[in-house]
């Protein structure tokens, strides 16, 4: 039979089994170590419980709710003619947006003046060849075609200063703009219905486009250099049912908001030869 005698020697306890060889003793590190534990496990709780806490409900879900869906404003509801310009962002993509309202379109070989305070945004147009430096595509200019091509299928077509962006390498609406004395122009389609189109253009750079929301018209330009399938998703993600790509980069143009003008790109001190230019402007202004 084992007996069991108490020891206390200087206020500790130990208990010492009689009738055997061995003293089995408790390990303090043993109770540190698993003291050390339970004590990072209620820290750990404690963080998550106060974190879960702060973040608002429609923030945890991955799904997108009505309220989440973003759409670019309509334009002022005034007869005023106007350039109004906001930044927003989708798909981390950084955008300038310029709502044009009520102006009139026109294609120009030549930049308009600042002194002109009728003219309120330009931007170049069509792109230029590299081995003849003509322009590049099917571009008409007062109803007279000026070059041809249909390597891009996207156009823009422009008759009594009415902007009609399409997607087709039918000579249909080009024929229609040489009648009516119109212009048109061809360049990559970004967005058509509401649907992003595939183009073959690779690498990134800052992207500029002429876009649709409903009857409103805008330009639409990238703050930083993105692909051309990024930019046209987030066109396509903004609410844009339809947009076309303008000369990128920093080809040159510029903008007037209010009663200041803006520099927009790089001024260079020889343009290339056929430059051209979309210019909008107030109504009845060079007709």
């Amino acid at each position: 039979m084992r007996f069991i005698r108490e020891i206390r020697d200087n206020g500790e306890d130990e208990i010492e089994v009689l009738g055997t060889t061995s003293k089995r003793k408790h390990d303090p590190w043993k109770w540190l170590l698993v003291l050390a534990i339970l004590a990072i496990l209620i820290v750990v709780a404690i963080l998550y419980i106060k974190e879960d806490s702060s973040i608002p409900e429609e923030e945890i879900s991955e799904e997108v709710s009505e309220e989440m869906v973003m759409e670019v404003p309509p334009l002022a509801n005034d007869s005023l003619p106007s350039v109004v310009m906001r930044k927003d962002s989708i798909n981390d993509v950084v955008l300038d947006i310029y709502a044009l309202h009520d102006l009139e379109a026109r294609l120009s070989l030549s930049l308009p003046e600042k002194t002109d305070t009728t003219v309120r945004f330009v931007l170049q147009a069509a792109d230029i060849r590299k081995d003849n430096k003509q322009i590049l595509g099917d571009f008409v200019l007062d109803g007279e075609q000026l070059s041809r091509g249909k390597r891009k299928t996207g156009y823009c077509a422009i008759v009594d200063g009415k902007v009609t962006l399409g997607n087709s390498d039918s000579d249909e609406m080009k024929d229609h703009c040489i009648e009516r004395r119109g212009d048109f122009f061809r360049q990559y389609p970004l967005v058509m219905d509401g649907e992003v189109i595939i183009n073959a253009l690779k690498g990134k750079a800052n992207r500029r486009a002429l876009a649709r929301q409903g009857g409103d018209l805008y330009v639409v330009m990238s703050r930083n250099r993105e692909s051309l399938y990024d930019f046209s998703e987030a066109l396509a993600d903004m609410g844009f049912t339809d947009a076309l790509y303008l000369v990128g980069g920093t080809s040159y143009g510029w903008c007037r908001i209010g009663s200041e003008t803006y520099d927009l790109g790089v001024r260079k001190g020889n343009p290339f030869p056929n430059a051209n230019y979309i210019v909008f402007s107030d109504k009845r202004s060079f007709r």
